[in-house]
C-alpha cells in the first residue's frame, strides 16, 4: 500500500514549499523507483492533485505534488505572486528535492502539468536537462496568446491599461493591486471564464480551504512574457507528450494545444480525449487522462 506525507523543499530566496510526497509499496527498503514531480495550474493548490498524485504512486512512482511560492501552504510573500519564471525555479528545486530521496532513482524523473501548470512542465523540461519525460496536460502555450484569447479586444486593451497603471502605483511607493484569479468577462481577473469554469473555481474555493482567488496584478504582466511555446522545441530528445480535451475548451483551445505540439520536436505525442475544459478534473476523465500518462511514463522511466 502506498502512504503519502507532508514535506517542504527549500525555493528561491531559501522560502520553503510545501508538498505531498508519495511513496508506493517498496520491495525492499533500499530500492530505487522513478519519480514523478507534479504541478497544478493558475492559482491551484497541490490539495487537488490528491486522486491525480495517488494514482501514479499505485503505479509504481515515488510522486512529489507542490504548492507554489506564496500559493497554499507555501511561503513567499506577498500572497498571490503569480510569477511563472518564480514557479519554473519551484518545479526545478522540487526535482533537486525528489532526486535526493533515498528511494528515488535520479536518473529517472519525470514531471507532469495541467493547465497553466502543463506551461509550466513545458518550459521546465526544455530547460533542465534532468527531466527526462515529460506531460502537459491541456496545457497554456504562451502568456500573451492566452491573456488575449480569453478577452475581447477592448477588454485586453483595458487589462493592459490595468497593468501600467499598477506598475506605475507600485513605482511610487504604493502596494500593487490584487484581483481575482477567476472572474466574469469585462472584470479586470486572471481569468475571465465561463460559468462551468466558474463553477470548478467555486468548488475548488468549497472543498480546499488553502485556495485563494486572488492573484497580484502584476502577475498579469509577467504572464504576458512567458512564452513555453517559443521553447518546447528545446526539450528534444527527451520524449513530450500533450494530453487535450477534444470537446468544448475555450481556455486551452485546441488550436492552440495543437500549435504547441507542431513546435515541439520528436519524439512527441498528441492525445485528445473526448471531454470539455474541465473534463479531466473529474471521473471519467481524472482516471482516462492518468491512464494515458502512467503510460506515457511506464514506456519512457521504468526499465
Amino acid at each position: 500500500m502506498s502512504s503519502s506525507q507532508k514535506v517542504r523543499f527549500i525555493s528561491g530566496g531559501g522560502l520553503h514549499c510545501a508538498a505531498d510526497l508519495y511513496l508506493p509499496k517498496l520491495k525492499k527498503r533500499n530500492e530505487k523507483r522513478p519519480a514523478l514531480v507534479i504541478g497544478h495550474g493558475f492559482s491551484i493548490v497541490r490539495s487537488l492533485l490528491a486522486e491525480q498524485a495517488r494514482m501514479f504512486c499505485e503505479a509504481g512512482y515515488v510522486v512529489l505534488a507542490i504548492d507554489y511560492r506564496s500559493f497554499g501552504e507555501s511561503e513567499g510573500k506577498p500572497r498571490g505572486q503569480l510569477f511563472p519564471l518564480q514557479e519554473a525555479e519551484d518545479f526545478r528545486n522540487a526535482i533537486t528535492y525528489i532526486q535526493q530521496h533515498a528511494n528515488v532513482d535520479p536518473d529517472r524523473v519525470g514531471i507532469w502539468g495541467t493547465s497553466f501548470g502543463g506551461a509550466m512542465v513545458s518550459y521546465v523540461a526544455a530547460i533542465d536537462r534532468r527531466v527526462k519525460a515529460t506531460l502537459a496536460q491541456v496545457p497554456v502555450t504562451d502568456g500573451y496568446i492566452w491573456m488575449k484569447l480569453l478577452r475581447s479586444e477592448q477588454h485586453f486593451v483595458e487589462l493592459l491599461d490595468a497593468v501600467d497603471k499598477d506598475r506605475e502605483q507600485r513605482l511610487s511607493g504604493k502596494p500593487g493591486a490584487t484581483i481575482r484569479a477567476a472572474g466574469k468577462h469585462g472584470e479586470v481577473c486572471g481569468i475571465p471564464s465561463s460559468d462551468d469554469v466558474l463553477a470548478f473555481f467555486e468548488d475548488v474555493k468549497k472543498d480546499h480551504p488553502t485556495w485563494s482567488n486572488a492573484i497580484l496584478l502584476e502577475s498579469i504582466e509577467k504572464i504576458l512574457e512567458f512564452s513555453p511555446l517559443s521553447m518546447v522545441d528545446r526539450i528534444a530528445p527527451r520524449p513530450y507528450m500533450i494530453v487535450a480535451c477534444g470537446g468544448y475548451d475555450v481556455v486551452h483551445p485546441a488550436w492552440a494545444v495543437a500549435d504547441l505540439f507542431e513546435r515541439a520536436r520528436q519524439p512527441k505525442e498528441l492525445v485528445f480525449l473526448p471531454y470539455d475544459q474541465t473534463g479531466l478534473y473529474y471521473e471519467p476523465g481524472l482516471s482516462e487522462s492518468v491512464k494515458v500518462a502512467v503510460g506515457f511514463f511506464d514506456r519512457h522511466l521504468k526499465k
